[in-house]
C-alpha cells in the first residue's frame, strides 16, 4: 500500500500515459522482438529509443508540449483513417461507377458506368468535360 502511495505522489503533476505513448511502447517492443529474430543492431536501437521516448512522455511535466504532440498524432491518424476509408469506398463502388478527376479543381467525380460518351459537370467548380464511361 505504501508503494502505491509513493508512486501516486511521484506521478502527481506528470503527463501520464495516453494513446500515443501506448503506440510508441508497443511499436518499440515489436521492433525489439523483430530485431531478435532478424539480428539487426540498428532495429534494436530504434526499438529502445521508441520505448525511452514513450517513458519520457509518460513521466514528463511539460503537459502542453506532450498534448501538442498528441494532437499532431491524432490529426495524422484521422487523416490516414479517412484516406483508407475513401479507398475502401472507391474500391467497393468500382463495379458500378467510374471515377474521373476534374482538370480544373482536381476533385474526384463519380459517374455511372456503361453510359457511353457523356458530358460530365464537376459539382465543385462547374467545369464540364466529356469522357467515356
Amino acid at each position: 500500500m505504501q508503494w502505491i502511495q509513493k508512486m501516486l505522489f511521484y506521478m502527481n503533476g506528470r503527463y501520464g500515459i495516453d494513446e500515443l505513448s501506448k503506440v510508441l511502447l508497443m511499436l518499440g517492443l515489436i521492433i525489439n522482438v523483430l530485431s531478435n529474430f532478424i539480428g539487426g543492431m540498428i532495429l534494436s536501437v530504434i526499438g529502445i529509443a521508441l520505448i525511452a521516448y514513450a517513458v519520457l512522455r509518460i513521466l514528463s511535466k511539460e503537459k502542453t508540449n506532450r498534448y501538442k504532440e498528441y494532437r499532431y498524432y491524432s490529426a495524422m491518424k484521422q487523416n490516414l483513417t479517412t484516406k483508407i476509408q475513401k479507398l475502401k469506398n472507391r474500391q467497393a463502388q468500382r463495379k458500378v461507377y467510374k471515377f474521373y478527376t476534374c482538370s480544373k479543381c482536381k476533385k474526384a467525380v463519380r459517374v455511372p458506368k456503361g453510359k457511353g460518351k457523356i458530358k460530365i459537370t464537376c459539382p465543385s467548380c462547374r467545369n464540364q468535360f466529356i469522357k467515356k464511361t
